[in-house]
């Protein structure tokens, strides 16, 4: 019998707590129904990286968009149309929109990351990220990435964003040359060395590669793209045993196109 009791007297104070919770939140909620949007917060990811998206674009994309924040109950608040106005931007990556009870609304953006700048011969500019992604060039913003010119045709539309592998496949094509400088501006932006030696991509009429290095005055043939990390790793290796030795300044011409070899010419004296 006392058991009984017991385990009656527990059901009734669970009972009680679980009411007794049910009310709280409901108060807390009415509550902040009423807590007015007073402040917001900004989180731009590897800001430091990449400098495409800065935190006072943010409320101008939010104003261009017609969607108030500012002394607006934050219960009124559409956070996924303020997400989706962020996603329509090509530069940005991922988007994260919410508000807390003390007014606050919170954003948290991540950037794309470009890996080349490519400026085709129909006089189309635009980076491709280091995921295959399209993104046109906004006045003021720059990223410190390659650039790749000379003589490559740009299949997009003007304005085109969007993922350059989404567009063959929908295309049934496909352009060998953009996906190859892809792999190879992908490969270059993986590491710290190679980030801080290639400038520039030119490719000729013959669909050869040529590259300008940001140190020295020379300029390095590479052949086709076919099997260019074994290329860059004998310049790696003439960069590191053979330039200290005679000089950055030495050669006009460093030809990766030889095979085992590595041909350099002397610049003229």
């Amino acid at each position: 019998m006392r058991s009984i009791i017991n385990i009656s007297l527990i059901l009734v104070l669970l009972a009680a707590v679980t009411v007794g919770l049910v009310m709280t939140m409901l108060y807390a909620r009415g509550q902040a129904e009423k807590v007015l949007c007073t402040n917001i917060r900004v989180v731009i990811a590897d800001s430091s990286l990449n400098r495409f998206v800065h935190k006072e674009d943010i409320p101008a994309i939010f104003r261009r968009s017609g969607l108030s924040y500012f002394g607006k109950k934050v219960s009124e608040i559409s956070t996924m149309e303020m997400e989706n106005a962020l996603m329509k931007r090509s530069l940005i990556k991922s988007a994260e929109v919410y508000t807390t009870a003390d007014g606050t609304l919170h954003v948290s953006v991540r950037q794309r990351k470009p890996i080349v700048r490519v400026y085709a011969q129909n006089g189309q500019s635009f980076y491709i990220d280091d995921e295959g992604f399209i993104i046109q060039p906004y006045s003021g913003y720059t990223s410190s990435v390659p650039i790749a010119s000379g003589h490559i045709a740009s299949p997009f539309g003007s304005g085109f964003t969007g993922s350059m592998f989404a567009f063959f496949e929908e295309k049934k094509k496909s352009d060998t040359l953009l996906c190859q400088l892809y792999n190879f501006a992908r490969y270059i932006s993986e590491s710290a060395f190679w980030q801080a030696q290639v400038e520039q991509i030119y490719l000729t009429p013959q669909g050869r590669v040529e590259l300008v290095p940001r140190v020295g005055a020379h300029l390095i043939r590479m052949g086709t793209f076919e099997r260019f990390e074994y290329k860059l790793h004998k310049l790696e290796v003439m960069y590191e045993k053979g330039m200290p030795v005679n000089g950055w300044n030495t050669y006009e011409l460093i030809d990766l196109s030889f095979g085992k070899q590595v041909v350099c010419r002397r610049k003229k004296t």
